[in-house]
């Protein structure tokens, strides 16, 4: 289990990395080292070694210029994208992961048979919980102050014969890998996904799959890149619903206008995750 003193420092850096993601101009350094109780010199230490960017980079990469700069190379995103296939093995192999889908038999049985086990994780965009089979990740989402029953329970309207039980230990290794990505390191391991929609949301996630870190698209771009240009409030929808936090990156999608937009698990927490992209991208 982690311990108090990680859960607070990970407390710790969300409301800043929030602090600063939300503010219209970014707050003195010295007040977010106040609020963090620590001196200047080791909260800019603290900052950089667990997002991997200064405080100054990410509250530059959310500028609104910067956005749009992102928008306007999106072309070549797509060009190099339906020249590889969407979402093709390439794509996948450097993302260390794996896609497989629900067996139609397990959905129409609504799960009986399934075991899913599941976890939360603290990062520094507060707390994950993920669950998982056998096969690979099923659900993943920022918690926002939901309990992890509340999330059970929404996931087993899907699957209401699914036997869910907590395994911390089982799924340590997702979760400490899951941590190492969010923080900006590269992956080390391989994570598989285990999916179910509609043939249009599977594209849908599929194309989000291949928009790169440090890379946004309009939903009119995306939708160009599911194969389903008309579509383009179908294709929205289809982003609103997707069911893996992060590794399916929906947060990666913004208005035509360069604004950020609405996020499932809060405008805050989309923000801070582009921040921390673009900062690392450069």
């Amino acid at each position: 289990m982690n311990s108090s003193s990680s859960t607070l420092k990970y407390q710790r850096m969300q409301r800043a990395i929030e602090r600063l993601a939300l503010a219209d101009e970014p707050p003195a350094l010295q007040d977010l080292a106040d609020e963090a109780g620590q001196s200047l010199f080791h909260f800019q230490r603290s900052f950089v070694s667990m997002a991997g960017v200064t405080p100054k980079e990410f509250s530059q990469a959310l500028a609104l210029e910067r956005a749009k700069q992102s928008l306007r190379a999106a072309e070549s995103v797509l060009t190099a994208s339906f020249a590889a296939g969407l979402s093709g093995p390439s794509r996948l192999h450097d993302l260390f992961l794996s896609l497989e889908g629900l067996t139609p038999g397990e959905f129409k049985q609504a799960g009986r048979g399934l075991r899913l086990q599941w976890t939360t994780v603290d990062t520094l965009l507060g707390p994950l919980w993920l669950a998982a089979t056998a096969r690979g990740i099923l659900r993943m989402a920022f918690m926002r102050g939901a309990t992890a029953q509340a999330l059970i329970a929404e996931a087993s309207t899907a699957l209401p014969e699914a036997r869910w039980q907590e395994a911390r230990q089982d799924l340590a290794p997702i979760a400490e890998e899951i941590g190492r990505r969010l923080a900006g390191a590269a992956p080390s391991r391989p994570l598989g996904l285990l999916m179910s929609g509609t043939p249009l949301r599977l594209k849908v996630w599929q194309a989000l799959l291949s928009i790169p870190e440090g890379q946004v698209l309009s939903y009119t771009q995306l939708a160009r890149l599911a194969g389903a240009p008309q579509a383009v409030r179908a294709v929205a929808s289809c982003v609103a619903a997707n069911p893996i936090a992060y590794l399916i990156p929906c947060h990666r999608v913004i208005r035509a206008n360069a604004d950020f937009g609405e996020y499932r698990w809060g405008p805050q927490t989309k923000k801070a995750l582009l921040g921390l992209e673009l900062a690392r991208a450069g």
